[in-house]
C-alpha cells in the first residue's frame, strides 16, 4: 500500500502550516510586531511559514522514508513510535534552531537571552512530534484496514479454490472413468491395476491435505501433477505426454499455491484436439524464477466457449498471495503459462 496515495491532506497543510508559522513567534514572544512596517512583517511572517512548511513537510518526507527502509515487526508499534519521535525531535530541533538563528541575525529583535529563540524551538518540536505521531496513527488505522480487506479477499479466494478443487475431487466423469480404467486393469493387469489404485489414492490425499493451504513446497506440486498424469496417460495412452525439465534443484524447495499445475494441465486437455498420431505434449519447466507450463494450440473442431474460470481463479489466488499475477502467452502455435516460484 502506497502511503502517499492513502492520505489526502492538502486541506490540512493549507490551513495547518501558516496557522503555525503565525502563532508560534508570537506564543514564545519571538518577535515584537511593532518594530517593522506592514512589508517588514510580511516578510517576517512568511518566512516562518516557510519553517513551518519545511518541519512539517520534512517530518513527513522522513517518515515516509523510515518507514521504507526500515521494516519492523506489525505487533512492536512501541519500537515505530519511538524511531519516529527521535527522528523528529533530532530534525525539527536541528532545522528549527538553524533557521531562527539565521532569522534572529537579519531580524531587528533584541534579546537579553536566547530565551524566545530556546522556547520558539522547543514549541516547533512538541508540534513536529504531535503532528507527526497524528500522521502515524492515521496510517497504522489505515494499514490495518487495508490488511483486514486483504485477508478477507484472501479467504474468498481459498472459498473459490476449495470449491474448484472439490468440484474435482467429485467430479463424476473424472471418477467414473477412473473406476472404469481400474476395472479394466484388474481384469487385465492386476499389477498395473494396484499401482494406478496406490497412484489415485495418492491424487485424492493431496487434494484433501492441501486444500488449506496457500502455498506448498515446489517438489511436493511435481510429485503431485507427476502421479495425476499418470490416471491421465493410462486412459489416454499415446494421445498426451508430459515432460518436466528442472535446470534448477534448488527450485525444488520453492513455493507455489497447491493444486496449480493440475489446473493448467486440465486447461491443456480440456481445449485441445489430441490422437495417438498427433499427441498433446504438455512441457513443464522449472528455473529459479518461474514454473512454465507449455503445449502446442490445437483447438477442438467443436469446442465449448471458454469461461477462463480455472486460470481467472489461479492468478486471482497468485495476486492475493504474493502481489504477482501469472504470466499468459498465446501466439496461436503454442500456449504458455508462467507461474512465478516463491522463496522462502
Amino acid at each position: 500500500m502506497n502511503r502517499e496515495d492513502v492520505l489526502r491532506d492538502r486541506t490540512v497543510k493549507l490551513i495547518g502550516i501558516p496557522l503555525l508559522g503565525i502563532l508560534i513567534p508570537n506564543i514564545a514572544g519571538l518577535i515584537t510586531n511593532t518594530n517593522y512596517t506592514f512589508t517588514g512583517l510580511l516578510l517576517c511572517y512568511a518566512y516562518f511559514i516557510f519553517i513551518s512548511l519545511c518541519v512539517w513537510q520534512g517530518n513527513v518526507w522522513l517518515m515516509y522514508f523510515i518507514k521504507r527502509k526500515y521494516q519492523f515487526p506489525n505487533n512492536h508499534y512501541y519500537k515505530i513510535i519511538l524511531f519516529l519521535f527521535c527522528s523528529n525531535v533530532i530534525y525539527s530541533g536541528t532545522l528549527a534552531a538553524t533557521l531562527l538563528y539565521i532569522w534572529k541575525t537579519l531580524s531587528k529583535e533584541t534579546y537579553t537571552s536566547w530565551g524566545p529563540l530556546t522556547n520558539t524551538t522547543l514549541i516547533i518540536i512538541i508540534s513536529a512530534t504531535f503532528i507527526t505521531n497524528i500522521y502515524e496513527i492515521i496510517f497504522l488505522n489505515q494499514e490495518r484496514e487495508y490488511n483486514l480487506t486483504r485477508v478477507e479477499q484472501l479467504n474468498i479466494a481459498k472459498a473459490q479454490a476449495e470449491l474448484e478443487a472439490l468440484k474435482n475431487q467429485i467430479d463424476p466423469h473424472f471418477i467414473f472413468n477412473s473406476l472404469n480404467t481400474l476395472s479394466f486393469l484388474i481384469t487385465r493387469d492386476p499389477q498395473s491395476a494396484r499401482l494406478y489404485n496406490d497412484t489415485l489414492a495418492k491424487v485424492y490425499r493431496y487434494i484433501l491435505g492441501n486444500k488449506e493451504k496457500d502455498l506448498v513446497l515446489l517438489r511436493e506440486e511435481v510429485e503431485f501433477i507427476s502421479n495425476y498424469f499418470y490416471l491421465l496417460k493410462i486412459r489416454f495412452s499415446e494421445a498426451i505426454n508430459m515432460e518436466i525439465e528442472i535446470n534448477d534443484l534448488s527450485a525444488e524447495d520453492f513455493l507455489i499455491p497447491p493444486i496449480s499445475l493440475q489446473t493448467l494441465v486440465e486447461n491443456a486437455i480440456k481445449h485441445n484436439d489430441f490422437t495417438d498420431n498427433n499427441p498433446l505434449t504438455i512441457n513443464v519447466s522449472v528455473s529459479s524464477s518461474y514454473v512454465v507450463i507449455r503445449n502446442a494450440v490445437n483447438p477442438k473442431i467443436y469446442a465449448t466457449p471458454t469461461s477462463r474460470i480455472g486460470l481467472n481463479n489461479l492468478d486471482n489466488r497468485y495476486k492475493l498471495i504474493t502481489n504477482r499475477n501469472i504470466i499468459i502467452e498465446n501466439n496461436f502455435k503454442f500456449f504458455t503459462v508462467k507461474l512465478p516460484i516463491l522463496k522462502f
